[in-house]
Order: C-alpha cells, then sequence, then structure tokens
C-alpha cells in the first residue's frame, strides 16, 4: 500500500513525489516513457529553474536536478508504465498498469496526476488542403532536431505566435535552415515578450501578423502553403490568398491539458481552463485525487507548474492526515477582465495565502481585484503592465475569505 502514487514523470510530476518523499511518504511515480523530465528532455534551450533555483538552466538539466533527488531519496519509479485504469470512488485507489513485466494493480491512499498536456493539431484549426508529409507539431520538431538531429525541412513555415513557436523558430535558424517564416493570426506575437525579442527580433526571422494558413498543398510532401490575411476578428479577408512555397509546415497554435484520464473517474473539468476543476491545494472534485502542472491549466513558466506541485503535495499531506475542511467552501469565480481562474476554491482550514493563478484578458496597468457577491472590494493588487500572454499570480489572505461564501477575481485597467 503506497502513501501516494504520482502519475506522469515529467517535472510537476517529480516534484510532487520529491516533496512528498522529503516528508517521509511512501511515494511511486508511474512513467509511460523510458525516461524521467518529460517534456524537459527535448527542450535544451535555457531559462528554466530562474524561481526555484535562481538560475537559468537548461531543460535537461532542471530534470537532472529532480532526477538526482528522487534517486537519493530512494522513491519508487516505474517506467515503461501505462495507466490502463484507475478506482478512485472509496478510501482506497487502485490503478492497474501495464508494463514489460505484465498487468499489476497497484492500491494507494491518494493519487497524483500530473500528465501534462497535448498540442493541437491542423484538424482543431481548420486548415485545409491535402495531407502530405512535412506537417509537424512543434514538440515533434523539438524532438526530432535535439534528440534525432533531423531537421523538418530546409523553408519552413511556422504557424503561431506563441512561446514555443517563437523558440523553434530561433533554434532552426541557428541550424541553418534556408528559410523561415512565422504567421499567427493576432497583432503581435502572443508569447511572453522576451521571446519574441529574443528568439525573433533580435535574430531579424520575418513573420507576418494578421496572417494564417488557409491552406496546405502537395502530393507526397509538402510544396506550399496559402496565406491569407485576417482582420481584428481573425476572419479571413478575401481577395488577400497568396500562395507561398515552403517544404515543412510547424504548427504551435496552442496546448491543451490532457484531462481524459480524469473526467473517466468523474472529476469535473473547467471549460475555460480546459483543466481539473481544483481547490486552493489543487485536489479535484474526486477525493484523494490531485492534479499538478499543465494538466491543471497551461503554466508559463516551469517554476510556477513545479509550485502548483508542491501546493498538490501539500495537500495529499492534508488529506492522508485528516486534516479539517471548511465547512462551507469559498467559492473562486472569474470576473470582469479574467480569462482564467486557478483554484476554483477554498476548502481546507489552514492560516496560509491563497496562491490563485489568473490569466488577464486586458493588456495594460492594471487592478487585480478580490470582491465579494455584493461587490465589495476585499483586495486589490497593482500590476505595472498586464497582458494575455502572461499568466498572473496572486496571494489571496485567507482572512479576508472566511466570511465570503464566493468571491470574484477582476482586472481593472487603468
Amino acid at each position: 500500500m503506497k502513501d501516494a502514487v504520482v502519475i506522469g514523470g515529467g517535472p510537476s510530476g517529480m516534484a510532487a513525489a520529491v516533496r512528498l518523499a522529503e516528508r517521509g511518504y511512501d511515494v511511486a511515480v508511474i512513467e509511460r516513457k523510458e525516461e524521467l523530465g518529460g517534456i524537459l528532455d527535448q527542450c535544451i534551450h535555457d531559462g528554466f529553474g530562474t524561481k526555484i533555483f535562481g538560475k537559468a538552466l537548461s531543460g535537461p538539466e532542471f530534470a537532472g536536478t529532480f532526477i538526482g533527488r528522487i534517486q537519493r531519496l530512494g522513491v519508487e519509479v516505474r517506467l515503461g508504465t501505462y495507466v490502463r485504469s484507475v478506482e478512485a470512488g472509496g478510501g482506497i485507489k487502485e490503478i492497474t498498469t501495464v508494463s514489460p513485466g505484465g498487468v499489476e494493480r497497484i492500491k494507494t491512499r491518494s493519487i497524483v496526476y500530473a500528465i501534462g498536456c497535448r498540442e493541437r493539431h491542423q484538424f482543431e484549426i481548420k486548415i485545409g488542403g491535402t495531407r502530405p508529409a512535412g506537417v509537424y507539431t512543434a514538440g515533434m520538431v523539438q524532438r526530432l532536431v535535439n534528440l534525432y538531429g533531423i531537421l523538418p525541412g530546409r523553408n519552413v513555415v511556422i504557424v503561431g505566435g506563441g512561446d514555443v513557436g517563437m523558440i523553434v523558430a530561433r533554434h532552426l535558424y541557428l541550424e541553418g535552415v534556408d528559410s523561415i517564416l512565422v504567421v499567427f493570426p493576432e497583432e503581435f506575437f502572443s508569447g511572453l515578450p522576451r521571446n519574441a525579442q529574443q528568439c525573433i527580433l533580435d535574430f531579424g526571422i520575418p513573420y507576418r501578423p494578421r496572417t494564417v494558413v488557409k491552406e496546405i498543398t502537395g502530393r507526397e510532401r509538402v510544396e506550399g502553403v496559402v496565406l491569407v490575411q485576417v482582420d481584428d476578428r481573425w476572419r479571413p479577408i478575401q481577395g488577400t490568398e497568396e500562395f507561398y512555397p515552403c517544404d515543412a509546415v510547424i504548427l504551435s497554435v496552442g496546448l491543451v491539458p490532457y484531462t481524459k484520464k480524469l473526467a473517466d473517474i468523474g472529476a469535473e473539468i473547467d471549460p475555460r481552463t480546459r483543466g481539473p476543476v481544483v481547490n486552493e491545494f489543487f485536489e479535484t472534485t474526486v477525493r484523494g485525487v490531485f492534479a499538478a502542472g499543465n494538466l491543471v491549466q497551461i503554466f508559463d513558466y516551469v517554476d510556477d507548474a513545479v509550485e502548483s506541485a508542491y501546493l498538490a503535495a501539500e495537500g495529499v499531506e492534508k488529506f492522508l492526515n485528516g486534516e479539517a475542511r471548511l465547512e462551507k467552501p469559498v467559492r473562486m469565480n472569474p470576473g470582469e477582465n479574467v480569462r482564467t481562474l486557478t483554484p476554483h476554491g477554498v476548502e481546507w482550514k489552514d492560516e496560509k495565502p491563497v496562491i490563485a493563478f489568473l490569466r488577464p484578458g486586458i493588456e495594460g496597468r492594471a487592478w487585480i481585484l478580490i470582491r465579494n457577491e455584493d461587490g465589495e472590494v476585499l483586495k486589490k493588487f497593482f500590476r505595472p503592465y498586464v497582458r494575455p500572454s502572461t499568466l498572473e499570480r496572486i496571494e489571496i489572505p485567507r482572512d479576508i475569505l472566511r466570511d465570503a461564501g464566493e468571491v470574484f477575481v477582476d482586472v481593472r485597467g487603468l
């Protein structure tokens, strides 16, 4: 019988396992791949760990730090193991796994899901045309280039102005591809400003805002794309179609939390974040089942994803120790100019501030307001600049939540 089983061996899964093992709990990590690290194994650029470790590390370096801690703590790790099913309804949970060693059933008192997210593909953004070779997701390209030394093409079109697309553009430029064009429907890049500067502008990589790929052409291999300009509502402008020759199309069009496994066991899913509904310690609506990292919502920084794992580990400890919950939970709602908000409620008796992550819907100087259902402002946080591309983190004092049945989080521009 395990105290906790962590499903997923990426940064958040490893962080949750380390924190629990450090506190003396019997933990196991289940990972589908043959190595720990998750997506970090293929992210050879730096910038990871600035908040947690105080220095910029590459993805493998960041992962290696946690792998070393897992080994020193003696955490049980099951690699090459697929979770076939989970029975989470009772006090004791049972996980059925399949691996080269056969089918096994693991009993545990709690579960932490940290299985991350998936990339959106061309059919989700309605790109027309044929289905030739040469169409990739950005994550696939990172894996091909960084782990296997394979270039996706010589003349590349990258669809999407987010962080991953910009990082891939810079990497392909440094690898010596002949041409790169980045297209996206927004007025400017939707990723972090530092990536726009360091990955695109510093290298003079061509880009076209307010532009999308309407169609992919080619028989056996990609021969080109049909580009079309769009208006501020992303509607194609007739007469602006243009054929652009290329031999590879790379899609960096967003990430989606991989919540099917949680939905299968009855966890409620938030249509805004597309991740599970969680309380302040990242417990889902299924008691004793927690979630962490990009499974909950898409984080901008791996350090923030790891912080969510630390909170989940703290929640597991509270659950295992039977600590008291509030008689009347406090519901947290996204209000004015807030696209997404995590957590969705406060359920535990605790003195620590509630750490919340929100994505603003506006850009510029702003106040982040916490108000009750009567409209009374309970707390204000000033931000010199907010933007939808940057997730905001706030710490809400618990004492202002005690008498509130529900609160709303607003972002109001100045």
